[in-house]
Formats: C-alpha cells, structure tokens, sequence
C-alpha cells in the first residue's frame, strides 16, 4: 500500500467515520485481490473519502485535471495515488498511467459517470473509459453504490455487488459498438445495485429481511433474490 495514502487514511479514519457514519451491504463479499477496477456512482466530492474509509484495499483514483490546478493539491493528491484525467479529449497520457496501475497488480476506483449528480441520485451515462481499462488490463468490475449525499452525522449506506468481468466483449477489437456494449453491460449492473440499495433502505427495519441478510451468504443470496423478484414485479 502507499505509505503516504496509509498515513493520511489513519488520521482521517475515526473523524470520518463518526461524523459520516456509513454501513455497507454486502462487505464480506468484497474481493480481497488488489486488482480490481472500482466502480461508483458519484454524488459528492466525499465520495472518494466514502469508498477509500469503508472499502477495503488501496486504490488508485481518477480525477478531472481541474482538481490539481493548484500545485500543492497536484502534489499532494499525486502522492495519494490520484491520476489526473483531461475529460474534455482522449487522454492518452492517463490512459497509459491507469493501465500502468493495473498491469503493476494494483487497483482503481473509477467513478464512470464522468462528474458528480448534483440534481438526485439517478444513475448518469457510463462512459466508456472503464470498459478499455477492465478489458485492456484485465482487471474485474467491482460495482458500488452509494445511496445519498454524505451529510454529516446522518448515516449512509453503500451497496456492493459480487465482482464480474466483461466476457463478452474480451478478445474483440475494441471499436465503438463494442465498447458501447461494455458499458451497458456496467451500467446495467450500477442500476442492479442502485435498485437492491434502495430495496435495502426502505426495508432496513424488516427483521426478517435483516436477519438474511446477516446470515451468510447463501442466505444473504436468497435474500437477494426476494427482493430482486419484488423489484421486477
């Protein structure tokens, strides 16, 4: 792990966690492998601070270059891991450090709407730099969500789902369509978990519901599965 990114989580792990109290769904099914390829909805600047607390691992993250305008911010944030992205074009240079990251064994935490959802917590349009990055450096997809805006002292919740991988477009040349597939693929999966959340959410108080949850993963499944068939109904 980076040192400096492990000095900086310790001193801000207990503030954080009391004041923006957070429970994740599904954490024990967290992949314990370094490389894989985060990926979340995006609400808020503490967003990152929300995924690096409460998930496990060290990742790597991508943020617009504007963000390290400021030489201080830029350095500082460069020693966290951060790599800067020019969102406005092809950005070949970050590219090559993202795939550098993943080819190295290491892990990212890619938030693929491209910018924050400063209206609600609808889901955005996936871009389709998360799909190069998994295929191109063979990394899975872990899918997150979070549920609202942190605020502090109201509690919050993050839903995960299992890894995957884009199997259906690996080996392909990696032209529009095909990417475009990929990144249904991913956002299908964001609004599964989107949808699982806000079922989680709304029935946190049925004990029946809870208990599945809490009772291994098989049972965690079944409950899964309940509340995916109320869902589609």
């Amino acid at each position: 792990m980076n040192l400096f990114y492990a000095i900086i989580r310790a001193i801000v792990y207990l503030p954080f966690k009391l004041f923006y109290p957070t429970k994740v769904i599904n954490k024990k099914d967290f992949p314990k492998e370094k490389k894989i390829i985060l990926v979340c909805n995006h609400l808020s600047w503490k967003d990152i601070l929300v995924t690096a607390i409460n998930l496990p691992g060290y990742r790597h993250f991508v943020a617009k270059k504007e963000i390290g305008k400021n030489r201080l911010v830029h350095r500082l944030a460069k020693w966290l891991g951060v790599i800067f992205i020019d969102r406005g074009k092809a950005d070949m240079t970050a590219m090559r450090e993202i795939l550098g990251v993943l080819k190295k064994g290491e892990g990212m935490t890619i938030f693929p709407e491209g910018t924050r959802n400063k209206v609600d917590t609808s889901l955005q349009e996936v871009k389709s730099g998360v799909v190069m990055f998994s295929v191109k450096g063979d990394a899975p997809i872990v899918p997150a969500m979070i549920h609202s805006k942190a605020r502090a002292f109201h509690k919050n919740y993050v839903y995960v789902l299992p890894k995957f991988e884009l199997e259906t477009i690996k080996g392909r040349r990696l032209d529009t369509p095909t990417v475009e597939e990929g990144a249904d693929i991913v956002a299908e999966k964001l609004a599964e978990a989107k949808e699982l959340l806000d079922y989680f959410v709304s029935h946190k108080k049925d004990k029946e519901y809870r208990r599945l949850m809490k009772d291994g993963k098989r049972a965690r499944k079944n409950a899964l599965k309940a509340a995916r068939s109320l869902i589609c109904k």
